[in-house]
């Protein structure tokens, strides 16, 4: 799973040119409150890069034995599922963090219906559909993420079995590739629309004049 860098919707300081308490500032407000609350998303992404490769080597590791050492392929596998029990807790936490993100960002649906000028709240409704679809997008590759760990999971518990066959092994492997492949179409989806919304966001604040050009 490649990870998604929150540096791409990260929101630029704004110089306020609206009034108090305005709509504008107010939907401002919220989008970088949103930021805050995926920090906690954000921390998850290197110790989760960091399982990963971990991971990564524990099965090249147990490629390279062979069934002949059992012991040491048994150790290996055990070492794996906890690293893959250590990747769900760090993935539970970063979905937590992005259903707090978006309870926060809901909160612009009534502002929108407040903004006066109609060009700059169809640009606010445009934005809001986008990050919905991301919020959307990150739910799925949570899902295909969370497959990927469970087919990853079968693998190393049939490799604790002595009798193991060759066939079902490689039949395995193939399915825990083909989500690994979900994962990664997943993945560039979000980032797709990480990058969208965050050119989208840009153009609104400009528009509504909360930052400068």
């Amino acid at each position: 799973m490649k990870k998604r860098h929150l540096a791409a919707i990260l929101l630029a300081t704004s110089t306020f040119i609206s009034a108090c308490g305005s709509p504008e500032e107010q939907i401002h407000k919220s989008l970088e409150e949103t930021v805050v609350l995926e920090k906690d998303f954000e921390k998850q992404q290197k110790p989760l890069m960091k399982l990963e490769k971990e991971e990564k080597s524990l099965f090249d590791d147990m490629m390279n034995l062979g069934m002949k050492k059992f012991d040491e392929i048994v150790s290996l596998s055990d070492k794996a599922l906890a690293n893959l029990d250590k990747r769900e807790e760090l993935l539970a936490k970063e979905e937590s963090a992005m259903a707090a993100s978006k309870k926060e960002f809901d909160k612009i649906d009534g502002l929108i219906d407040k903004l006066k000028d109609d060009q700059l709240k169809k640009k606010a409704e445009e934005l809001q559909d986008l990050m919905n679809q991301r919020y959307d997008s990150h739910q799925q590759l949570v899902k295909a993420y969370n497959e990927a760990i469970k087919q990853d999971r079968k693998i190393y518990e049939m490799m604790k079995e002595k009798e193991l066959k060759l066939e079902t092994i490689e039949s395995q492997i193939e399915a825990a590739n083909e989500v690994q492949e979900e994962v990664q179409t997943a993945n560039e989806q979000f980032n797709k629309l990480t990058d969208q919304f965050n050119k989208e966001k840009e153009k609104l604040y400009k528009e509504a004049g909360i930052i400068n050009d």
